[in-house]
């Protein structure tokens, strides 16, 4: 009677640790390649864009620094979609002020006209817009 009790304990113990285990794995929101993605991002820019030797590294900085804030509030996304959506909202305006100057009119024009129209996994400058 013990060693059934024993092994129902055990049982019990496994299963608790296993199923905590996979709701942890679950939550943890996928981790992002910041400067791969922004070398990625600024490499697909440049081909449309046409960017000059002066605005690849300014764009890289600028496009580095907005995907680790990105990062920074992930786990909103999980815990309070307000927060996380208005804050998102936010850095997207505060990338858009620093990509204004930066690139020239035309430039600017195209870049609008890049954005997917729903995120694309496939798509590295679904990013940049969502």
């Amino acid at each position: 009677m013990k060693k059934v009790f024993f092994l129902l304990m055990l049982a019990a113990v496994v299963c608790y640790t296993v199923n905590a285990a996979a709701n942890f794995t679950l939550s943890q929101a996928p981790t992002m390649n910041v400067d791969g993605t922004a070398t990625s991002i600024v490499s697909k820019l440049d081909k449309s864009l046409y960017l000059t030797d002066q605005q690849k590294p300014k764009l890289l900085t600028i496009v580095t620094s907005y995907l680790q804030q990105k990062v920074n509030i992930q786990p909103l996304q999980q815990t309070n979609q307000k927060a996380y959506t208005t804050k998102l909202n936010s850095m997207q305006n505060g990338l858009h002020n620093r990509l204004k100057p930066l690139l020239t009119l035309t430039q600017y024009t195209e870049f609008m006209g890049l954005k997917p129209k729903t995120f694309d996994e496939t798509n590295v400058l679904s990013q940049l817009y969502y």
